[in-house]
């Protein structure tokens, strides 16, 4: 999924981290670590792009401008129209290759692809309504690149709020040893997830889907445990490097498979993922919806945000029917889940339903059916 933006096991990478932690160190004001950040962050796009690094300067430029445009003119909408254009158009050819050729954008395609343009996207989003809403200036050039390129949240993520980028210390606290130890122990985790337990598991029991009959259901469930220790690591050594650079990362996971339901799965897995949703479809479509029928029917409107947030998820993870119908399927969990939550809360009593929560074989049961069905939700993309 991830390793066509980032190899874990090229040594470039590596050599990035190293030379970001040693350069940023010794800057201990705002400015120039900022414009030293920027220039690492810059450094690894040259890396991976060489002279077409050039138009990812430029777009990024041509966003601020933008940006600039958007906070101090009287024809805001327009300009965020305009940006709202121009990232969905790039968007539409990164996920769809076939018509970057089509058009003659093959080129482009390819920046995009190496970019990992899905997560720049969602931070483009982030930014635009931050600035559009008049809850912060539009950031100065290296800010914004630093926002938008973190090279080690490029591959997979996670995806930074703007209110934490901008609020995060200018400088962060010194490097403590326990601070240090720390940030190792998530790095060899991510690593030990990454090239010996995923590894074991796609050795010995994944096929690529070519499996058939029973055995490509189990290959589903063995790759749903596959595909959480395959992200998960590259989410573990983001949150390392990052302590280790003084760079605030984001939480990405927590403990998914513990998870008693759908919602709760969501709260846990792809963490940042699951907040842009909530902040920018979930709420803005639930408080639209609200507002239009008075509150009357709250159970609706949510069933509704509940719809249009996982459809477009699904389309932001592709652009097919496959992830249509993935996107579809988590929304009917998340609905069925809700109306199930509001049943409970009606017909027990206070008593009754911390029973039930505290239940162990109930709690049992859940996670496993929570389990089962994300596992099966794969089957809509993999089916032959």
């Amino acid at each position: 999924m991830t390793e066509q933006f980032l190899d874990l096991s090229r040594i470039d990478f590596w050599l990035a981290c190293i030379v970001a932690i040693l350069a940023l160190a010794p800057f201990t004001q705002e400015a120039s670590r900022k414009w030293v950040w920027a220039g690492l962050n810059l450094s690894f796009v040259v890396l991976l792009l060489g002279w077409q690094a050039l138009n990812v300067v430029l777009g990024v430029v041509a966003a601020n401008l933008i940006l600039r445009a958007v906070h101090g003119s009287r024809h805001r909408m327009a300009f965020s129209l305009l940006a709202g254009s121009c990232v969905g158009g790039l968007f539409l050819l990164h996920k769809l290759p076939q018509l970057s050729e089509q058009t003659g954008f093959g080129s482009v395609n390819t920046i995009l692809s190496v970019m990992g343009f899905s997560y720049i996207t969602l931070r483009m989003v982030e930014v635009l309504r931050a600035v559009f809403e008049d809850r912060h200036a539009p950031p100065d050039l290296p800010s914004m690149l630093n926002y938008l390129t973190p090279f080690h949240m490029l591959a997979a993520g996670p995806i930074q709020a703007y209110d934490d980028f901008v609020q995060q210390p200018d400088v962060s606290s010194p490097l403590t040893q326990e601070k240090v130890l720390h940030a190792l122990e998530r790095i060899a985790s991510g690593l030990f997830k990454k090239f010996v337990l995923a590894y074991l598991l796609a050795q010995l029991f994944l096929t690529n889907f070519e499996s058939t009959g029973l055995y490509f259901f189990l290959e589903m469930q063995v790759f749903f445990l596959w595909l959480f220790l395959d992200f998960s690591a590259y989410s573990d050594i983001a949150v390392g490097v990052g302590a280790l650079m003084g760079v605030a990362t984001p939480e990405n996971f927590n403990r998914p498979y513990a998870a008693r339901n759908v919602i709760d799965f969501w709260e846990r897995w792809h963490i940042s993922l699951s907040l842009f949703i909530r902040r920018n479809v979930f709420i803005p479509v639930q408080i639209a919806l609200t507002r239009r029928t008075g509150g009357l029917n709250p159970l609706i409107c949510a069933s509704l945000a509940f719809a249009i947030a996982f459809v477009l998820c699904g389309l932001w993870h592709g652009l097919s029917v496959n992830f249509l119908l993935w996107g579809l399927i988590h929304a009917a969990g998340l609905i069925v889940v809700n109306l199930y939550r509001h049943v409970l809360k009606r017909r027990l009593s206070r008593a009754r339903l911390r029973r039930y929560m505290s239940n162990r074989w109930i709690g049992v049961a859940s996670r496993v059916a929570t389990y089962e069905f994300v596992a099966l939700s794969l089957v809509v993309l993999f089916y032959p």
